[in-house]
């Protein structure tokens, strides 16, 4: 699962969704510059991640594009969750 983009995608999922801590704070403090509040938008996140919830993209990407990363951010996602799981199985 792990591939050479993975290290800044776990970095940005965590700035993101960090519930309390550093990351937490400066989320919080960049998203109260825009007038939106850091927490609320980390939930947000977090129910896209968990698939609660629709994550629309920000882009002009097709469908399939956005799909795709979608499905790629889950699973890092429940990496970072369970760092110690294996892997789904496909079988």
């Amino acid at each position: 699962m792990l591939g050479p983009n993975d290290d800044h995608a776990y970095a940005a999922i965590t700035f993101l969704t960090a519930p309390n801590g550093r990351h937490a704070r400066w989320r919080n403090e960049l998203f109260g510059l825009l007038g939106l509040d850091g927490d609320t938008a980390a939930q947000r996140v977090v129910e896209g991640l968990e698939g609660n919830a629709d994550l629309h993209p920000l882009t002009l990407e097709t469908s399939e594009q956005h799909a795709a990363q979608v499905a790629t951010a889950r699973k890092r996602w429940q990496h970072l969750k369970y760092p110690h799981a294996p892997p789904a199985s496909s079988v």
